[in-house]
């Protein structure tokens, strides 16, 4: 693991560990995006912000899950706690790590995918805290078969658990490198999970890209929306997926339409947030450059194909998200897929509709087999968490 130096010194102050949010300044940076550097040597954050406006983080760090939340935008965290009291987790190749979801109660929800060796059998876990992170029950296993890969999850406070990944099961695809889609469901707010099932999509085969991370949300609507890399046909396009939050029962909603045809998974699959108006958004990469789409309010079809303002070359690992003031944070790393180099961290915003406010910047150097992450603080602004440094003055 590559040591990484932060733009702000991380302090111990009692049982706190003070990260100092500090504004982006200059004509790189409008006051309303802020950085919060990543725990040192972190790996993939991922973070949830609940009702009250506490921030909720996972990250990667020595094959282990880690958590930890704060409750002032990041300003200062609580002292990690460890999520995995048993195994390890798979944290390589820029995507893979520990996610999170938020259920009833604020039951904090974690799933990852244990770490991969040889002879090893990996399976998709599932760790829950009903103390507010301060502890975590043992992990659970969620898949009934191993070589899984994509885990992810999504909850609701109507202690709906929906975990989900791929894996090459019988009968395997046609396609190469492509896996299918499965996921278990939970009904009482992460205390057991039902059986493993294949996803069952009309319009498309359910094929995914074999190693590609996907992105689940429970909207207000009721509805599942699972974002993915198809790879039907080698077509390797993003979709979402929607259905009833009960049943498994998805339908495709087209995101983009490249047609990039490709006989390799790319690996970099999509992020997918909920905007405060009640739309979608799904940033992806395709043909090595980032872009962001919308959907409308329904949630039946994306509008848009938004790219970076440099448009360059080796983009890769997007994030995009709204605050109520109807802007959106594009996020993403340039450099290549790789766990032995460096990648630069940049940034955009824009308005909801796609027009480029004029305001982005580039935040620094970062390990390329990490991805940073973002949130909308109680403020309305944004927070940028990662592991990026500033370029030496």
């Amino acid at each position: 693991m590559f040591p990484l130096q932060l733009p702000i010194r991380a302090m111990a102050v009692g049982c706190l560990v003070l990260f100092l949010a500090a504004p982006l300044r200059g004509d790189e940076a409008p006051s309303i995006v802020h950085v919060i550097p990543a725990p040192p040597n972190s790996l993939v954050p991922d973070v949830q912000v609940d009702a009250q406006g506490a921030v909720h983080m996972v990250y990667g760090l020595d094959h282990s899950a880690w958590y930890i939340r704060s409750t002032d935008n990041g300003r200062t965290f609580t002292a990690p706690v460890k999520v995995n009291s048993v195994g390890e987790v798979t944290t390589t190749m820029g995507e893979r790590g520990p996610k999170i979801a938020l259920g009833r109660d604020n039951v904090i929800h974690v799933v990852w995918a244990d770490r991969w060796t040889p002879g090893a059998k990996c399976y998709v876990r599932h760790a829950r805290s009903l103390d507010g992170g301060k502890t975590f029950q043992p992990p659970q296993q969620v898949s009934a078969m191993p070589g899984i890969d994509g885990a992810s999850l999504a909850a609701d406070s109507d202690g709906n658990v929906l975990a989900f990944w791929h894996v090459m099961a019988d009968p395997k695809p046609a396609e190469p490198s492509a896996t299918w889609l499965h996921l278990a469901r939970s009904t009482d707010n992460g205390a057991a999970f039902g059986p493993s099932d294949k996803v069952n999509v009309t319009q498309l085969t359910g094929v995914a890209c074999s190693m590609c991370m996907m992105r689940p949300r429970i909207a207000p609507d009721g509805n599942v929306y699972l974002a993915f890399r198809s790879a039907q046909d080698n077509v390797r396009d993003f979709f979402v997926l929607k259905s009833p939050k009960t049943q498994n029962r998805f339908t495709a909603i087209r995101v983009n339409q490249d047609n990039w045809k490709l006989e390799q998974c790319p690996m970099c699959g999509p992020e997918l947030t909920l905007a405060p108006a009640g739309q979608a958004i799904c940033a992806y990469m395709s043909r090595n450059r980032v872009y962001w789409a919308i959907s409308d309010q329904p949630l039946t079809r994306f509008d848009l194909h938004v790219p970076t303002p440099t448009n360059e070359n080796n983009e890769i690992y997007p994030t995009a998200l709204a605050n109520r003031r109807g802007q959106v944070l594009l996020l993403w790393q340039v450099g290549p897929m790789s766990v032995k180099s460096t990648a630069i961290v940049k940034w955009a915003t824009y308005s909801i509709d796609g027009k480029p406010t004029g305001q982005h910047g580039t935040i620094g150097t970062s390990f390329s087999g990490t991805k940073p992450t973002a949130f909308v603080g109680t403020d309305d602004n944004f927070y940028i968490v990662t592991t990026a440094h500033k370029f030496p003055a």
